[in-house]
């Protein structure tokens, strides 16, 4: 399948996939428009009606925050139809223009006549054509104008939450501003109190209650039943273990924080949420009370997080475990906060119900936002309070400071506060809230995580092992390997963190989805385009190239060493060469993905090679001599070589340089070009066939016959010593003082050289003291007399003869 197939499949699954998530998060499913096709016709669709519709809904002054992200997650919804309408249109053109050119231009005058099915086919091609470039045009439009219209949404949104944030009402100090507001709650007081009953005796085509009641049940037994089992599990394998001798280390401390906040957040908090999607899949969420639920559901999701922070990170019951190390009296005093702001987040749940009346008046919704803000205000200031964090050790002074600066963030909310701007006030002191909590996550998470790689790459304790025998680790993972799965790991860490603190700020999921959506579908910087989609394909197009391109080096390398017949150097140019081949053709594949034009790759090389003359000429010599070595083969990996002073085994042939291991163990990386051309002796190159040779040095009055029929002897009596050659026994010369001889033999494998050579040493010291052939003597320089006596004779007599007269 070429490129140009496997893109548009892409986009539309990445279009599909975005679909599904604006359907999800849209207010109310309506059937999307579309490009829809019977027997391979494609219809365009009628755009005017929606985008009339959308239009309208925009210009209402009741559009409140919610009627936003419903026109939001509207006009995404549209956007993804109107981008595939318009991609089928675009792909029917070019299938069009292709069967219109493989007709030909009609002929010229004075040209012999074509068939009439051929003419009359042309002009068929020509009608479809221009029909569909106009419906293809028709589709760029809408698209045009539903972006259009994003726009006007986002800035329509932004001034309305302009206004709302710089809306100042009355003073708290007035007294109207209590009596107003305590008036304005009373009002709504009785449709709140009968909006229960009006719910459950309401009859809007939702699902019996015993079905539903029958549905929460079975979630509660599948969350008995599965997590309670997980929880136990995680504590007794990853827990804290009070019994446990010693400290325990940073590493297992975060790793069993982790899973005390698991345990105390995760698990309840899927609870929680699969019984209130069981409502909502039911249509039990509907109406004042649905809101109501969910806002709820919020405040408990917080309450938890906020507990299952505190009892990670302060282990109050086992102080030796806690990640943050305060004193006891301020960690009973943060616990006994974190418990009366988890009650108190209900609590104001519940108190801001009213404000969820249609008609609630302006006076008591002030007065709701004020209370929040004052709850959240008095909960920043008592979590952030200086005097609890002044205790901390030096090395946890970045916590300080950040605890100082949320607590003066929060006087300026309470100074806002003050004054009547309770929207501002309250948007502070709530997204402060929620970025603390959701800083505190992150660190806990990415902390554990990045202990966890660790451990699993390198500890070998029996709650790793498993894990490492499922992932196939028999070894410690390389220094490179940990760090690109950290570096994996933190930007997706990186990417929830954002998502958390976007929604701690107030941006609803609606608007998430739609920056979502720009992304994939492209940001114009200049003449330049970046398009999500189109990365994400290629990443995913260059990761299955490279894991099929492994899996298939990977089973012809293990089906190679099947065959006891092939040289392990040929084997290695052979999946080597593979290897190339795949990442190539996966390099090349993605570059297509992303939209790149090939043709264009001329231009870039015509301007890299102005580069190679300057700057790159090394490394591209060494890249083709690399080719030229897998190629021709005058080294292999395995070979024993000697280049200049180095002497070692080829261990690996990379793309610019080839290692060796030298025989005391250490790795040399040589250039790939030094070994073209610099000389290089190879002894293992066509076969392992050798040749040892021993010198041996005798004495002058060693009886040369027998001592050859000895050494003769030890050459052939050793078992690595080949009958074809014979082995020889070779009088070389007359040395200073010795007889120089040199034993000669091959041998199958020249690897084992050295030790053939020191056993026939050991051998020949052996036989010649046995056979009392003789060794030399010493040192050369000394000389052997023999006839010693008779020269001291004479000596002695010329010295008697010459002795003065006067000494005897």
């Amino acid at each position: 399948m070429s490129i140009r197939r496997i893109l548009p499949f892409l986009r539309h699954f990445g279009l599909v996939l975005c679909l599904v998530l604006v359907t999800l998060a849209s207010a109310q499913a309506q059937p999307g428009g579309g490009a829809s096709g019977t027997s391979g016709a494609l219809t365009p669709t009628d755009w005017n009606a929606a985008l009339s519709a959308v239009t309208r809904q925009l210009r209402d002054p009741r559009m409140d925050d919610d009627g936003f992200a419903a026109l939001r997650a509207d006009l995404d919804r549209l956007r993804v139809n109107a981008s595939i309408e318009r991609d089928q249109f675009r792909q029917a053109v070019t299938g069009t223009q292709t069967q219109l050119d493989a007709l030909g231009p009609a002929p010229a005058t004075g040209q012999p006549r074509e068939a009439p099915a051929v003419t009359e086919s042309r002009r068929q091609l020509a009608v479809r054509l221009q029909s569909i470039q106009d419906s293809a045009k028709q589709a760029e439009l809408a698209l045009t104008r539903i972006i259009a219209l994003q726009d006007e949404v986002a800035d329509e949104a932004r001034r309305q939450f302009t206004r709302q944030l710089l809306y100042r009402g009355a003073s708290p100090f007035s007294p109207n501003f209590w009596r107003n507001g305590i008036e304005d709650i009373r009002a709504v007081s009785t449709q709140v109190m009968a909006a229960p009953e009006q719910w459950w005796q309401a009859d809007d085509n939702r699902r019996s209650g015993h079905t539903t009641l029958l549905q929460i049940i079975m979630v509660a037994v599948l969350t008995v039943v599965l997590l309670i089992p997980l929880q136990r599990w995680l504590h007794q394998t990853y827990g804290i273990r009070p019994d446990s001798d010693g400290e325990p280390s940073a590493g297992r401390r975060t790793i069993a924080s982790f899973t005390v906040l698991i345990s105390q957040t995760a698990m309840p908090l899927a609870a929680l949420w699969a019984t209130y999607g069981v409502l909502v899949g039911n249509d039990w969420a509907n109406g004042l009370v649905g809101r109501i639920m969910f806002m709820l559901m919020q405040a408990i999701s917080i309450a938890l997080l906020a507990r299952g922070l505190a009892q990670a990170t302060l282990s109050p019951r086992y102080p030796a475990w806690a990640l943050i190390p305060l004193p006891q009296l301020e960690r009973n005093r943060l616990q006994r906060r974190v418990t009366a702001f988890s009650i108190g987040m209900v609590l104001v749940a519940l108190l801001v119900a009213p404000s969820r009346v249609p008609d609630f008046g302006t006076a008591g919704r002030d007065m709701v936002i004020a209370a929040v803000a004052l709850f959240l205000v008095i909960t920043n200031l008592a979590f952030s309070d200086p005097r609890l964090w002044r205790p901390l050790i030096d090395d946890m002074r970045p916590l300080r400071l950040f605890a100082a600066l949320v607590f003066g963030l929060n006087l300026v909310s309470l100074a806002g506060l003050l004054l009547g701007y309770y929207g501002a006030a309250a948007f502070l002191s709530y997204g402060l809230l929620g970025s603390c909590l959701t800083l505190g996550a992150y660190a806990l998470v990415r902390s554990a995580v990045r202990d966890g790689l660790s451990n699993l790459a390198e500890n070998p304790e029996s709650r790793f092992r498993s894990w490492r025998q499922t992932l196939g680790l028999s070894g410690p993972l390389s220094t490179t390997s940990q760090l690109l799965f950290g570096l994996l790991a933190d930007i997706v860490l990186f990417m929830l963190l954002l998502i958390g603190l976007a929604f701690a700020w107030g941006v609803s999921r609606a608007t998430l989805i739609g920056y979502t959506l720009e992304l994939f579908y492209g940001v114009s910087i200049g003449p330049v385009t970046i398009s999500l989609g189109n990365i994400l394909a290629a990443v995913v197009v260059l990761v299955i190239g490279i894991g099929l391109t492994r899996f298939l080096s990977g089973g012809l390398n293990a089906r190679l060493e099947q065959q006891s017949g092939i040289d392990p150097g040929v084997r290695n140019s052979m999946v080597t060469g593979l290897t190339y081949v795949g990442y190539l053709l996966a390099m090349v594949a993605g570059v297509g993905v992303v939209g790149l034009d090939l043709s264009n790759l001329a231009i870039i090389a015509g301007a890299l090679s102005v580069g190679i003359g300057f700057g790159l000429q090394n490394i591209v010599n060494n890249f083709v001599s690399g080719l030229i070595l897998l190629i021709e083969r005058p080294v292999k990996v395995g070979d024993w070589v000697v280049i200049g002073d180095r002497e070692g085994y080829v261990r690996r042939i990379n793309v610019r340089s080839t290692e060796i291991e030298t025989f005391p163990r250490a790795s040399v990386i040589i250039p790939n070009s030094e070994l073209i051309s610099s000389p290089v002796m190879n002894w293992t190159h066509r076969n392992r066939l050798g040749r040892v040779d021993v010198a041996v040095s005798l004495s002058y009055a060693a009886d040369l016959e027998k001592a050859r029929e000895v050494l003769l002897n030890c050459l052939t009596s050793h078992p690595d010593i080949l009958s074809m050659p014979a082995p020889q026994v070779i009088f070389r010369d007359f040395g200073s003082g010795t007889l120089l001889f040199a034993l000669r033999g091959h041998i199958a494998d020249v690897e084992k050289r050295h030790m053939i050579e020191s056993d026939l040493r050991f051998a020949i010291h052996k036989c010649l003291k046995e056979s009392g052939v003789g060794l030399p003597y010493g040192a050369p320089a000394m000389m052997h007399l023999a006839d010693i006596d008779r020269l001291e004779k004479a000596l002695g007599g010329l010295s008697e003869q010459g002795r003065p007269k006067s000494q005897e």
